[in-house]
């Protein structure tokens, strides 16, 4: 039987153990919840935090760690690996992601088998980005070209399909066999299904697949990206997109959680 695993969680301040996460998870049948920790200054659940709701519901969820990238360094990446993390998250990072200064963190993390999750587009506005450098152009999807030139074996999701820059994500997907994307964010309310029929034209085209014969639906991947009490309505939001492209029950199944099963060694869960 397939899993539902939802790629994109964030541990909410108000439920550091994930109690609440995974009541709401059991109500809507999804079985794994990639879980990440975004805090910063003390605003928010910390890595630690994360480790510890892992700790409390190890079946369900899969931890990632919140790197901070140009501020930490490779030596971190080998710290998140053994202290049980699956993956990193990428956010708000204070270079380019293509940047000659990263390509040692990216190694280590390939070495170590840990799967990264790049934000990708536009990011919410907090009121002190100031202090922290933040800038929106340096998470394009393009950024992940030569990083997968170079390591092509490192699994990479990036999120959102690069809201606001589709086109490149969907490229990218196409010609990058380790690159996945999910679905969470605003794109799934503002886009209709047209509109991702069009982007991932090679759908169904047996002389446009990726390297290894992929259809591109099978690598896009269930996120939610909300408030606990928001999820069902995300989970409403890829049920109308498979209904308006009639996607295939297989296609609907890689997306929902069959992908990210595979990617991240999860297929002989529940």
């Amino acid at each position: 039987m397939t899993q539902i695993i939802d790629c994109h969680v964030h541990l909410a301040k108000d439920d550091p153990r994930g109690d609440r996460l995974i009541a709401e998870a059991d109500r809507l049948g999804i079985d794994r919840l990639v879980v990440f920790a975004t805090g910063r200054g003390g605003d928010g659940p910390e890595n630690a935090d994360c480790l510890a709701a892992a700790a409390a519901h190890p079946d369900r969820i899969v931890p990632f760690a919140y790197f901070r990238l140009g501020v930490e360094g490779p030596a971190h990446v080998d710290e998140f690996a053994e202290a049980g993390f699956r993956g990193m998250k990428l956010l708000r990072p204070t270079v380019d992601y293509h940047d000659a200064s990263c390509m040692r963190v990216y190694e280590r993390a390939c070495e170590r088998r840990l799967v990264l999750l790049f934000h990708l587009g536009v990011v919410a506005v907090r009121p002190d980005d100031y202090l922290y450098n933040v800038d929106t152009g340096r998470m394009r999807p393009v950024f992940l070209d030569p990083v997968l030139r170079r390591l092509p074996e490192l699994v990479v999701i990036g999120a959102h399909l690069g809201n606001p820059w589709y086109e490149e994500a969907a490229m990218l997907c196409r010609w990058h066999r380790n690159l996945y994307f999910d679905l969470s964010g605003s794109t799934l309310k503002r886009q209709p299904p047209g509109f991702f029929r069009s982007l991932l034209w090679w759908s169904g085209q047996e002389l446009y697949k990726d390297a290894l014969g992929r259809d591109p639906w099978e690598k896009m991947l269930f996120g939610t990206d909300v408030a606990i009490d928001k999820m069902a309505d995300a989970m409403s939001d890829y049920r109308r997109l498979f209904e308006g492209l009639d996607l295939d029950v297989r296609l609907r199944k890689a997306v929902m959680g069959g992908t990210a099963a595979r990617i991240l060694g999860l297929e002989g869960g529940t």
